[in-house]
């Protein structure tokens, strides 16, 4: 699969695409901004964009909402450290996010819902 990580911090860009890549056999790209994110998004086909909430300049949902300005279908996933209160879940489900995962402990279960993904992909 080929994975668009978005996260400012870059140490958690090299350590979950290290592990996207290596252990699981993904393509991943990082960008460490909401403009990044999108300049990458014009260039390449992604099957997975897993962004985080806490960008500086132009937040998570900002950057989630241009994106289904241009591709309204594309697999959005949420990995961030911010506490998703019911109004923010609510702009997320209305903005089509399959998922929300808590880092840290979501990191796990951030993978086994990408390996499910594949296999579903694989099959189709």
């Amino acid at each position: 699969m080929n994975i668009l990580l978005v996260d400012d911090k870059k140490d958690i860009l090299d350590t979950m695409g290290e592990i996207l890549e290596i252990c699981h056999n993904h393509t991943v790209q990082g960008a460490t901004s909401g403009k990044e994110a999108l300049k990458w998004l014009r260039k390449k086909k992604y099957d997975l964009v897993v962004m985080d909430l806490g960008l500086p300049v132009m937040n998570g949902v900002e950057v989630i909402s241009k994106i289904r300005k241009s591709q309204p279908k594309l697999h959005i996933v949420v990995l961030t450290g911010i506490p998703c209160n019911d109004t923010l879940q609510e702009k997320l489900r209305k903005l089509s996010v399959q998922q929300i995962f808590m880092k840290p402990k979501g990191v796990h279960d951030l993978l086994l819902y990408i390996k499910k993904l594949k296999s579903k992909e694989s099959v189709a």
